[in-house]
């Protein structure tokens, strides 16, 4: 703690100041420790250091559904299944932000990195683009093997729909998928491409979803609480 006095201050009077003033130094110096403290969590969070991506990653299953995997660390079996991308932020004198992944699952962000909101949208672009690169591909495969042909593909990051189908057979996926385990993401393909056939919910669209996908059931019921995958910053605005 540093003290100011005005000059010429009797120094000698300073411990009989301080001693009685005490509490209050205590008490406001344990205030700003705390403010800080919440100040670096908020910005941890807002701005992360890493992004975990569980689309790859079978680790969810019936008996699982009661379970809040989103923090939980994965089987062993399964760990080589995730995917894991470390942030590294360099500043520069650079307006701009570029993001460069490399082949170590590494993004480096340069330019001006202390503006969060523009961390938080660059970061945001790149998740669409990975989507891109493995969602899409992935749904192509599932509309030949199910015999479910659809047109265009696109991706977004929709506020509350995982993805969505229009009567023109278009496809729109939410990149928040790759954060959701696999079983989940399968489902919601799956769901979408049925829409292709009834765009509905009616009987005739859950047979068709049963028929595809037998166990359905249980991913449905985990797919309403699946958000709790999708990391803070993603969603903020």
């Amino acid at each position: 703690m540093e003290v100011v006095v005005p000059l010429h201050f009797d120094s000698t009077k300073l411990p009989e100041i301080l001693e009685r003033r005490r509490s209050w130094i205590l008490k406001t110096r344990s205030r700003l420790l705390s403010e800080h403290a919440n100040t670096v969590d908020s910005w941890q969070a807002k701005r992360p250091d890493r992004i975990l991506l569980r689309w790859r990653s079978p680790d969810l299953n019936e008996n699982s559904l009661d379970e809040d995997l989103s923090n939980s660390a994965p089987t062993l079996s399964n760990r080589t299944l995730l995917e894991t991308w470390t942030i590294q932020y360099v500043r520069s004198p650079s307006n701009r932000i570029t993001c460069i992944p490399d082949s170590d699952h590494r993004l480096t962000l340069t330019g001006s990195t202390d503006h969060l909101d523009a961390c938080q949208r660059v970061l945001r672009q790149w998740l669409a683009h990975r989507a891109q690169e493995e969602l899409m591909p992935w749904l192509r495969q599932l509309s030949f093997d199910l015999d479910l042909p659809c047109r265009r593909i696109s991706v977004r990051g929709q506020k509350t729909r995982w993805a969505s189908c229009s009567s023109q057979k278009n496809i729109s996926l939410n990149y928040k998928l790759l954060f959701l385990p696999r079983p989940l993401v399968h489902y919601v393909l799956v769901h979408e491409l049925c829409h292709t056939v009834h765009m509905n919910h009616s009987k005739a669209f859950w047979a068709l979803v049963e028929q595809k996908q037998p166990d359905y059931s249980w991913r449905d019921q985990a797919l309403k609480k699946a958000w709790r995958y999708v990391p803070r910053w993603v969603e903020a605005r």
